[in-house]
């Protein structure tokens, strides 16, 4: 089997993410990191059956080219087939694979994402039971954080490969005969784009106020001010309106924190998020009990929008209502 560069390049950008390291997996199904840079040649003896590697997702930079959502049961591929419609109907591409247990659901990344920004984008659709890859919020080369098997290469516990699959007819087809053929239809993939700006609470849970209504309180301080700084801004607005636009809180100020990459299976199921009035001269106005964490209403957006502080600001003073 004489595999390409190209073919490669495709392999590589759909399906790898750091390239300083990986794993090879032993023949009971468990992992040895290498502690080597993932060469082409690394590559190609994978897809050759000669040895079987697994990937960190997030990159070197802190970034991840693809996510997977991964159901480890027998009827996982079911499962994710329910997460893949939801996903088409808002527009999101994604590509079912066969595994040894149950399936992976694979989507593949336009351009690099931050993995915060990755998990806040998807963990909405991230059913109970489902895995959601990446599952940590930040990796360094001490501690890579997830990772995936690659693709087409063979399973060393079952000694099989298990082949992208779709839904048609009433049942699961595979989608190419070979691993070359498989290649070449991973070139046709579509590559999806993370939105920078979420328009809309993603969240099953009951519909937030409106963002565009929310009150300010004292003086209204327009964004166009030079002299605004982001402590008026802050100040100038109810946390607990501004705040209840992006997340459904009862009449405590108790809602679900939307930062899943700190909660277990990526999704805060018991209310953690407090949102509150700051005391006179503070911009703390909210608290995740889980994460132990809080911050300015400034820091909520930073966050939920996976904005840096430069860009948010710049964005609010244009006049952008959040």
């Amino acid at each position: 089997m004489i595999v390409s560069d190209a073919d490669l390049h495709t392999l590589a950008t759909c399906c790898v993410g750091r390239r300083d390291d990986y794993a090879v997996q032993r023949a009971d199904g468990s992992y040895c990191r290498v502690g080597r840079v993932l060469s082409d040649e690394v590559l190609r003896l994978h897809l050759a059956g000669v040895q079987t590697i697994g990937s960190y997702v997030i990159d070197e930079e802190g970034f991840c080219r693809f996510a997977v959502f991964d159901a480890d049961r027998e009827d996982g591929l079911d499962q994710l087939l329910t997460v893949q419609s939801r996903l088409r109907r808002d527009g999101i591409a994604s590509y079912l694979e066969g595994s040894r247990r149950g399936g992976h659901l694979h989507l593949f990344l336009a351009a690099p994402v931050s993995t915060g920004w990755l998990r806040t984008f998807l963990v909405p659709y991230c059913p109970a039971g489902v895995e959601l890859y990446p599952k940590q919020e930040r990796a360094s080369y001490e501690h890579p954080g997830s990772l995936m098997r690659v693709p087409l290469g063979v399973h060393r516990r079952s000694l099989r490969r298990y082949p992208f699959v779709r839904w048609q007819d009433g049942q699961f087809v595979v989608v190419a005969g070979s691993v070359l053929q498989t290649l070449a239809w991973l070139r046709t993939v579509e590559r999806v784009t993370v939105p920078a700006v979420l328009s809309r609470p993603r969240q099953d849970v009951q519909a937030p106020r409106d963002k565009r209504k929310y009150p300010s309180k004292g003086s209204r301080l327009t964004p166009l001010d030079p002299k605004l700084t982001i402590r008026d801004w802050c100040l100038a607005h109810d946390p607990v309106e501004v705040i209840g636009c992006y997340v459904a809180l009862d009449e405590r100020g108790m809602g679900c924190c939307p930062f899943g990459w700190h909660h277990s299976d990526g999704r805060d199921s018991h209310p953690s998020l407090w949102v509150y009035q700051p005391r006179k001269g503070d911009l703390c106005c909210w608290y995740c009990h889980v994460w132990q964490r809080g911050g300015s209403l400034f820091d909520f957006l930073r966050y939920y929008h996976g904005l840096d502080a430069r860009t948010l600001w710049q964005r609010i003073r244009s006049g952008e209502r959040f």
